[in-house]
């Protein structure tokens, strides 16, 4: 009896043994996709947003033919302070074109034409949030950002012409909610939405080269709105 007691002991402990050492093996095999202390990332996303119409009845005016076009490219690199928490700094470079025909409050048929294009750098950090294994993850995205840019306008009012130069300092708080999508440990395919927040806008005009006359605006606007239709996508790596 004692000899079958010390062989029903030694079956159970090596049952023991040869179920841990299978889990072990199988959690080895298994991706790890979560942000931990330590890992850095550098991602580059891409935004684009057009805008066409004819014969719409805008709030002030009368639009007869509208064609917008913008963009931005952002890079963004960072590193892990701790577990699904990151800090990191990204630069973008943005553009918006337009080009526009509307009847003004006196009835007169105005064409607009106008460019601006700033550089912007941005100190962030990043929370994410994982979802089952972490393949997919919740990105929130707060960041201060700094945009130095200029603008040029023609406005064509019948026989007249004006010309409106532009230099502007955009401040801007906010948070950009987003989803991280892994392919394997490394690569991942990121979106997140334009941010909302508080945001500041320091701009100085010179109407027809007129320097003396140089008109300086401040503007501040908080908005609290997720556009979802304004899309930043791009692909990130994770080491």
């Amino acid at each position: 009896m004692k000899r079958y007691k010390t062989l029903s002991a030694t079956l159970v402990a090596l049952l023991y043994v040869s179920l841990g050492y299978s889990q072990d093996a199988l959690m080895a095999d298994e991706p790890t996709f979560r942000i931990t202390k330590g890992r850095y990332y550098s991602s580059l996303t891409f935004s684009l947003n057009s805008r066409n119409a004819e014969n719409e009845d805008q709030l002030f005016r009368q639009v007869e033919d509208q064609d917008r076009y913008n963009y931005r490219i952002i890079g963004n690199a960072g590193y892990a302070i701790k577990d699904n928490m990151t800090l990191g700094l990204s630069a973008a470079y943005g553009r918006e074109q337009e080009e526009i025909t509307f009847l003004d409050e006196n009835g007169a048929n105005v064409t607009s034409k106008s460019v601006e294009q700033g550089l912007s750098i941005a100190p962030n950090m990043r929370n994410y949030i994982p979802i089952g294994k972490g393949q997919l993850q919740i990105l929130i995205q707060t960041e201060l950002g700094v945009t130095i840019g200029e603008s040029l306008q023609r406005e064509f009012i019948e026989n007249e012409i004006n010309k409106i130069e532009g230099e502007f300092i955009d401040i801007e708080i906010g948070v950009s909610p987003g989803l991280v999508l892994f392919f394997d440990r490394n690569w991942a395919f990121e979106t997140t939405v334009d941010i909302a927040g508080f945001s500041t806008r320091i701009e100085e005009e010179v109407v027809n080269d007129d320097e003396e006359n140089r008109q300086r605006v401040v503007e501040s606007a908080i908005d609290l709105r997720i556009n979802l239709l304004q899309l930043n996508l791009g692909l990130a790596y994770y080491f």
